[in-house]
């Protein structure tokens, strides 16, 4: 049991690491505004495909299993998994933002970026949080 555990854990930092790094790739890519054929336009795709996309399914099957394993349902998994849900709607726009790169789009992509990274980066501090208050959450509600 415990090793899924630490798969959960360490598919998590890699998944939330790439989350927040991707944007900034992103951005830094489409800011060059040069003629977008290299082998730079392809680095965002290739790290969403190959790492982003895994980690992020390890994370959700090894978690599932973590509580359906230990037949936990409580209100602080329920509110966990809320933000889960806010963590996969950020991976699915960075896969938008990466279309977007890829066709060229316009000056709003910068902010774009950075609007997916902030809400990555608050998103995974409240899910980080909400895991370390787990006992005191319980005693509170």
């Amino acid at each position: 049991m415990r090793w899924l555990l630490l798969l959960h854990i360490a598919a998590m930092l890699c998944w939330c690491g790439v989350l927040i790094y991707l944007p900034a790739l992103i951005s830094g890519i489409a800011a060059q505004r040069i003629n977008l054929q290299g082998e730079q336009v392809h680095l965002p795709r290739m790290i969403f495909n190959l790492i982003l996309t895994p980690m992020a399914l390890v994370a959700i099957i090894s978690g599932t299993l973590v509580f359906a394993i230990k037949q936990i349902i409580t209100f602080w998994l329920v509110i966990k998994l809320t933000l889960v849900v806010g963590l996969v709607i950020c991976h699915t726009f960075n896969g938008w933002l990466i279309l977007k790169m890829e066709k060229g789009a316009g000056k709003r992509l910068n902010v774009l970026c950075f609007l997916c990274g902030i809400t990555s980066l608050i998103l995974i501090t409240s899910i980080i949080s909400l895991v370390l208050a787990k006992p005191r959450l319980g005693v509170i509600l």
